[in-house]
């Protein structure tokens, strides 16, 4: 329920920033070239617009990468995949050998935690060693979870300078048809300032991408710190199961 609140606040926000760009870039597209005595210095607004549709998708997606780096950072908290609590009502269930009851509260929590031990319980009619080939299988399955769900701000880093380049090239091709249409005659103040505008967008692309790939980076590492910490804990659990002599 609450990633499905957290979606619709996500589509609201990107449509309430969007559409008044949009609108906003469309008349400027539409306008006529600016001559030289219009040319100034460009206000943020100016360069969004300078930017075209390409600038918009780029700033669409900078808003993406920030809402999935929160989601992120959230949900990868160390207290949110491995709670204390899990952990110490587990290992009290498993000392009275209730297996079943430990089953069952595995199953009603929703953390890496209680998957990887819910998983490795689930077998516990079958020995030892099945148990902890179950609980392999588990942490693989939910640290692939967890990286499909940060994936996607690898993504957004790798798209983001592609978007700029392609803005960037759009606008040099712009530049350079003005130059032959007026046979060599262009104001070459006027062609300074569509090429300025041309490497807006490349510009934007970077300045989305790299945070986002540091983000990325860092959480894919929380992914990994919270795997190992959780395969040491559940060899811990599974150690009350272990054949003795």
């Amino acid at each position: 329920m609450a990633r499905r609140f957290f979606s619709i606040g996500l589509l609201c926000l990107t449509l309430g920033v969007t559409v008044p760009l949009v609108l906003s870039v469309l008349p400027a597209q539409a306008g006529a070239q600016q001559t030289a005595s219009e040319l100034q210095k460009r206000t943020l607004l100016d360069n969004i617009k300078a930017g075209g549709l390409t600038e918009v998708f780029i700033i669409l997606l900078s808003i993406v990468g920030l809402a999935l780096s929160i989601q992120g950072a959230v949900e990868l908290r160390r207290d949110r995949q491995i709670p204390p609590h899990v952990l110490q009502e587990l290992e009290a269930l498993i000392e009275e050998q209730n297996y079943e009851g430990a089953l069952e509260f595995c199953e009603g929590e929703d953390n890496f935690l209680a998957n990887v031990a819910g998983t490795a319980l689930a077998k516990v009619g079958n020995g030892y060693e099945r148990m902890v080939e179950a609980a392999g299988e588990g942490l693989e399955e939910n640290a692939s979870i967890l990286n499909t769900r940060i994936s996607y701000l690898s993504l957004i880093a790798s798209v983001a300078p592609m978007l700029g380049l392609l803005g960037t090239v759009i606008g040099m091709i712009e530049a350079f048809d003005t130059i032959a249409t007026l046979k060599g005659a262009a104001n070459p103040a006027e062609l300074a300032d569509s090429i300025s505008k041309a490497l807006i967008t490349t510009a934007t692309g970077l300045i989305v991408a790299i945070p986002i790939l540091v983000v990325y980076m860092f959480l894919r590492n929380k992914v990994m710190r919270i795997t190992q910490e959780v395969s040491i804990l559940m060899s811990e659990v599974l150690d009350h199961f272990r054949p003795q002599g």
